[in-house]
């Protein structure tokens, strides 16, 4: 099984202040790494599993990825606990320094 993107070394590293001083495009970057870490942050299909997306933004800007493959439009944050929410991915990369730099630690079982 593959580890969650929440526990990459890359994930584990984001600090709150690194996250607040981000733009819209680098938070948008920094997200594409921690999520597809193993693919460097090339976007991989959360139906098919396929490699061969490409991007396809909204008229409104917003992020969209569409699969050669089988054809499946996916965002960011598709399949994610952050799937169908509206905040800025700067909100979210916040929460994600929360939670892997907690002191205590968080015991995470998928």
């Amino acid at each position: 099984m593959a580890q969650h993107f929440l526990l990459s070394s890359k994930a584990k590293t984001l600090s709150l202040p690194q996250v607040f001083r981000f733009s819209d495009a680098e938070a948008e970057a920094m997200f594409r790494q921690i999520r597809w870490d193993q693919t460097n942050g090339a976007p991989v299909c959360p139906k098919c599993g396929g490699l061969d997306a490409y991007e396809c933004r909204r008229p409104s800007g917003a992020l969209r990825f569409r699969c050669k493959a089988c054809k499946a439009d996916f965002t960011i944050t598709s399949r994610t606990l952050f799937d169908n929410h509206k905040l800025p991915l700067r909100m979210y990369l916040a929460a994600i320094a929360v939670f892997c730099n907690e002191v205590k630690g968080k015991v995470w079982s998928p």
